[in-house]
């Protein structure tokens, strides 16, 4: 709440916007927003010897989440004044579920200059079988001042990934290697190209540009029936240009900016006899293109200082082999400090989704501290209505809630059109944070996710509460610990399989750590569902681009983590 509040003053701010990535990357279906947060943060950011994380920009990795050097609270600040100088941040990670990852940055900054290499290293066997995931990420980064007003950047990566099955639809463990769950396999590798800039026209007036190549392949193997897969290999590569002006003044501030999205996608399908690795039908093309160009502007308002009304708009014109649409969405939201320490939030957010090259973007993600960039299918229809009231007193307790609707209609190619499917999600959430004294804070939070969609498919209604409690410890001299217990209703009708009904199940996680004095380091041994606590629960992988792995695992999972800074 505070960096929607920080960027409705000042939608300059790199450090808002990096803080805001990292808070969306413990939310759901969020990793679009969250990259896209991080993509304004470089380009906005100075010269400056923090290491860029291989990991942090790739949106789809599934890793365990708060692992690394990028969790808040190690790297969160740099110094006032920097000065050339060299680093070396390297990380590991391992736990059970033979569990390993390492990442290792070196970053130096010499006068105008700073550079950053890395690469990044996970695999896990997973908790269940044909849950594995093996990933390596290699990023190298570059950015200069050219003179004091132009600010050039460039950043190349390559990622290969090749993974299990990694949906979780309330269905238990089978060793059987022929039951269609055990039959899923995705294999990516993807190269990208990306090049930003950013002008300062006046010391209120900037501008920033970002263009982005992809080059993506991708393997996979999807079950059809009890007898057959799907077998596709896919080349898909992509481009986009975005370009944004920014103004800022002490009443006003405004953002306009246009971009365009290329996506082309040549695929080749065939059909396999799981029994005789015969081949059953062979080789349908499905070659097509995702396109959108837009534009966009919003106006923040801040003629008073307790009230901040944000307006704007898009056109979004989106087009691709069967199908075209384009509109007008609107960009509507007030933050309002009713008091000193009470703030209302009301919010009206419509959007397309884009075919993002790398899934990131610079236009705001967020109006009012409402999120409008959800990991949906590409060319979705979407309009968010949401309001929210956040308290604080004595900066000590902090609490709120929201409730915000999300209306759908997602693109769904059938025989030789495409058909679109409405579905609707709602959301209501509260949280209570307390800060006890100096060494201990608690916190509460209360998550009611509602999605429902036609009876046509199933399943056709997902209710999930989830309600996390926990505390945590903090020594002057580096011991930091947590003690969370979340207990999580689920409601799944119908799914058409004999699992169907209602779940519930309640998990502890536990972790015990040291940091090492000046920021060199930290130590950590995790602990996530002790008791092992045994549970079935269904995910909302059908709704995203790519699968994500679930955030309730169903077996006890214990890693420990070392992150030291040189």
């Amino acid at each position: 709440m505070e960096t929607a509040k920080s960027l409705s003053f000042d939608p300059s701010n790199h450090s808002a916007h990096r803080f805001l990535s990292d808070t969306y990357a413990n939310i759901p279906r969020h990793e679009a927003a969250r990259v896209s947060e991080l993509l304004q943060a470089q380009l906005l950011q100075p010269i400056n010897v923090n290491p860029v994380q291989p990991h942090l920009a790739v949106a789809d990795l599934n890793i365990i989440t708060g692992t690394g050097p990028s969790a808040a609270g190690f790297n969160e600040f740099a110094p006032l004044m920097e000065r050339n100088r060299s680093q070396l941040v390297a990380s590991g990670l391992g736990g059970n579920n033979s569990t390993f990852g390492n990442e290792i940055v070196f970053s130096k900054l010499y006068e105008r200059t700073s550079v950053s290499l890395g690469q990044f290293h996970y695999e896990t066997q997973g908790f269940r079988t044909n849950n594995d995931q093996n990933h390596d990420v290699l990023n190298a980064f570059i950015q200069h001042a050219v003179t004091p007003k132009l600010n050039i950047q460039t950043e190349i990566r390559t990622r290969s990934s090749d993974l299990g099955n990694l949906f979780l639809n309330v269905d238990e463990d089978s060793s059987d290697s022929k039951l269609p769950q055990n039959r899923f396999r995705r294999k990516i590798d993807e190269d990208s190209v990306r090049v930003g800039a950013k002008y300062d026209l006046t010391p209120n007036q900037n501008v920033i540009v970002s263009g982005l190549y992809n080059d993506r392949k991708i393997d996979n193997i999807t079950p059809l029936d009890k007898s057959s897969n799907d077998v596709t290999s896919g080349k898909h590569k992509g481009y986009q240009t975005e370009i944004q002006y920014q103004f800022r003044s002490h009443w006003f501030n405004v953002l306009a900016g246009s971009g365009v999205y290329r996506t082309s996608v040549d695929q080749k399908a065939k059909e396999i006899d799981i029994f005789s690795n015969g081949i059953i039908s062979c080789c349908k093309p499905q070659d097509y293109s995702n396109d959108k160009t837009n534009g966009y502007v919003y106006t923040n308002l801040n003629f008073n200082p307790s009230l901040n009304a944000t307006l704007g708009f898009s056109y979004d014109s989106y087009k691709d082999d069967k199908l075209s649409f384009n509109g007008f969405n609107p960009k509507l939201g007030l933050q309002w400090n009713i008091v000193s320490n009470l703030r209302l939030r009301i919010a009206l957010i419509e959007a397309i989704k884009a075919p993002l090259a790398t899934k990131q973007t610079i236009e705001p993600t967020q109006t009012a501290g409402f999120n409008q960039l959800f990991d949906d299918p590409n060319g979705t229809k979407s309009r968010r209505i949401g309001i929210g009231l956040d308290a604080h007193y004595e900066n000590k307790i902090f609490s709120g809630f929201e409730i915000s609707s999300r209306d759908l209609s997602t693109p769904v190619f059938s025989g030789k059109n495409y058909t679109f499917i409405d579905h609707k999600e709602n959301l209501y959430s509260g949280y209570l944070y307390g800060i006890l004294n100096k060494n201990w804070t608690a916190k509460s939070e209360v998550r009611f996710e509602k999605f429902s969609r036609p009876q046509i498919s199933k399943p056709h209604q997902i209710d999930t509460l989830s309600i996390p409690i926990g505390v945590d410890y903090f020594n002057p001299q580096g011991l930091f610990a947590n003690l969370t217990g979340t207990f999580v209703h689920q409601k799944v009708s119908p799914h058409g399989t004999k699992n169907d009904g209602i779940e519930k199940f309640f998990l502890v996680d536990a972790s015990i750590g040291y940091r090492l004095p000046n920021r060199r380091g930290i130590f950590s041994l995790e602990a996530r569902n002790i008791f092992d606590e045994s549970f079935l629960f269904q995910n909302l992988n059908f709704q995203t681009p790519e699968p994500v792995i679930s955030r309730f695992v169903p077996m006890r999972t214990i890693f420990a983590r070392v992150t030291l800074n040189f």
